[in-house]
């Protein structure tokens, strides 16, 4: 789909992989309405286009009405809307025996159920064109599991297998379903998020969490942008982004009951790499 003159919106837009997609889907010509909970982030995307080819909107992704109202506020302000990309979503670092049921909700209202209020809000416009696409974005970790993460990996896992039924279902429409897997991304989500437990079930911060994630995290918001803006002018039904995401799908699809095992070097490697930092950093003290 060529996104030259093309509506596109996208959620989760103030910041990292969101953000990178605005610029991106503008450098391409599309026209952007861009949402997010963060009106302050959102604010900076103002100089970037004016007002008939940026449309900016407070928006919280779990309300589905929120997001109805938000889909008919982009069709009357731009004529059309060609395609969505579901991007909002949060982080949530927990041991499942201790996860705070508040926290699981939260985590998926907004990672699963917002993804499907998107899909839900935008799909009668998309399909009205004569091309659309329809972005959801999952994760690495919606195709394999780590400790700490059931929330997380219940959702990213929910919206793959949500997103790949759709694609079906849609499969002899206008509108292409691409899922995506993006590995480490270098944005702010940790930090953003609610942290309880590390990987060894131990209690840990948000701050040391983003510190880990920091060090293990390969491939820049903008390189994921572009990945997926390409993926929907190719039509591209599925899509990995970083070379993390590529080795350990193969991992998982080679080692589906023992990948786990195989991944402990990668975390013990994660680790050294956490304390070297903090090695390297002058003392403080007199």
């Amino acid at each position: 789909m060529k996104l030259n003159n093309k509506v596109i919106a996208v959620t989760g837009a103030a910041s990292g992989i969101g953000r990178c997609l605005v610029s991106n889907l503008l450098a391409e010509g599309a026209k952007v309405a861009a949402s997010d909970v963060d009106l302050q982030g959102l604010e900076g995307l103002r100089p970037l286009a004016p007002e008939s080819d940026l449309m900016l909107s407070e928006l919280d992704v779990s309300d589905r009405q929120a997001m109805t109202s938000w889909a008919a506020a982009v069709a009357e302000h731009f004529g059309q809307v060609d395609g969505i990309i579901n991007n909002a979503g949060v982080a949530l670092s927990c041991h499942a025996g201790e996860q705070p049921r508040e926290d699981f909700c939260w985590l998926f209202d907004i990672n699963f159920w917002g993804v499907v209020n998107g899909t839900e809000a935008f799909l009668p416009y998309l399909q009205s064109r004569p091309q659309a696409s329809l972005v959801n974005i999952s994760s690495l970790f919606g195709l394999m599991s780590v400790p700490s993460q059931s929330a997380y990996n219940a959702a990213k896992f929910a919206v793959r297998g949500y997103s790949e039924s759709l694609r079906q279902d849609l499969r002899h429409s206008n509108v292409v379903v691409t899922t995506v897997h993006p590995g480490g991304i270098q944005t702010n989500i940790a930090r953003n998020g609610r942290h309880h437990h590390d990987l060894d079930g131990q209690p840990t911060t948000v701050a040391a969490t983003a510190e880990l994630f920091d060090n293990i995290a390969r491939t820049s918001a903008d390189a994921a942008a572009r990945a997926i803006v390409k993926a929907m002018k190719r039509g591209q039904r599925r899509l990995l982004i970083g070379s993390d995401a590529r080795l350990l799908d193969v991992i998982q699809r080679l080692c589906p009951a023992y990948y786990d095992r195989i991944l402990l070097p990668l975390k013990a490697l994660g680790d050294r790499l956490t304390r070297r930092k903090a090695e390297s950093q002058p003392s403080t003290r007199g």
